[in-house]
């Protein structure tokens, strides 16, 4: 998780710091603040979007169990052939 919210920080900033200072034309100081805004915004996203894709893989990996748990209760299902083409 540490990756993920040093990588999000790292691009905040990175993002911000050129479009500020290079298109917008702020003063480097200005340029640098909103970079580091950006960067602590960056980092906490990431960090988000990185624990709800972890619990989405979690959650679908328990899905999985559940299931094979269930149909290896007797219910399994007897496999189609494959049509050849």
């Amino acid at each position: 998780m540490k990756y993920f919210l040093l990588l999000g920080g790292f691009a905040g900033f990175a993002a911000v710091l050129v479009s500020s200072y290079f298109f917008a034309g702020n003063r480097p100081a200005i340029a640098l603040r909103d970079a580091a805004i950006a960067c602590l915004i960056g980092g906490l996203l990431f960090r988000m979007l990185h624990s709800a894709y972890i619990a989405g893989i979690k959650g679908c990996l328990a899905d999985r169990v559940r299931g094979n748990k269930s149909s290896q209760d007797g219910e399994d299902l007897e496999p189609t052939p494959r049509r050849r083409v």
